[in-house]
């Protein structure tokens, strides 16, 4: 009769998987918590963008069944300055928030940033859902208003029960600290 040989070979670590070797967070809880926000903030200006392109893009189609359709210039030029109005809004938009993330700073890795704020957008748009504010693409930029409006309290209190941890999960989160030290030249 053959001994029988362990399930595990002794001593050179071959048997041990990385389920073995238990959870690792980068950073520390405050830089996690600071990512996982940059991360939200660039999912919700990204979509604000978004839907200011659209918003501008359907005005300036207003403008244009307005000069076709009904035959009136002024009311053409009047939707036409307002759609002006929303572009310049929106770029303004964009440079505010390129200029708040650095984004130039990040420029060999920007592109793996989108991707992770692209990758991201749902899961917040999803929580801003549970928590009763605006979350879809149309309706998104009201969340500006509100915050600025009579019902900015109650905004400020509904945001409070914004779960970061529920929109951004934790390898999201790992993968923008290695890009970040990356981008930074850090090891």
């Amino acid at each position: 009769m053959l001994p029988s040989l362990p399930d595990e070979p002794p001593g050179d670590g071959a048997g041990i998987s990385a389920d073995d070797v238990g959870g690792f967070d980068q950073g520390s809880p405050l830089s996690r918590w600071a990512l996982a926000r940059y991360l939200v903030g660039r999912a919700i200006g990204e979509s604000v963008g978004r839907s200011l392109l659209v918003v501008a893009l359907v005005i300036f189609g207003l403008a244009a069944a307005a000069e076709w359709g009904l035959g009136s210039t002024f009311l053409a030029v009047v939707l036409g300055i307002l759609g002006l109005v929303v572009l310049v809004l929106r770029t303004g938009l964009r440079a505010i928030l390129r200029r708040l993330t650095a984004a130039e700073h990040y420029g060999p890795i920007e592109a793996r940033l989108r991707r992770l704020v692209s990758d991201t957008r749902g899961d917040v748009l999803r929580e801003l859902r549970r928590v009763g504010l605006p979350s879809h693409a149309a309706t998104l930029p009201l969340l500006a208003f509100r915050l600025t409006g009579k019902r900015r309290t109650a905004t400020l209190a509904k945001l409070r029960g914004f779960d970061v941890d529920r929109a951004v999960p934790r390898s999201r989160l790992d993968e923008l600290h290695m890009l970040l030290r990356s981008g930074l030249g850090g090891s």
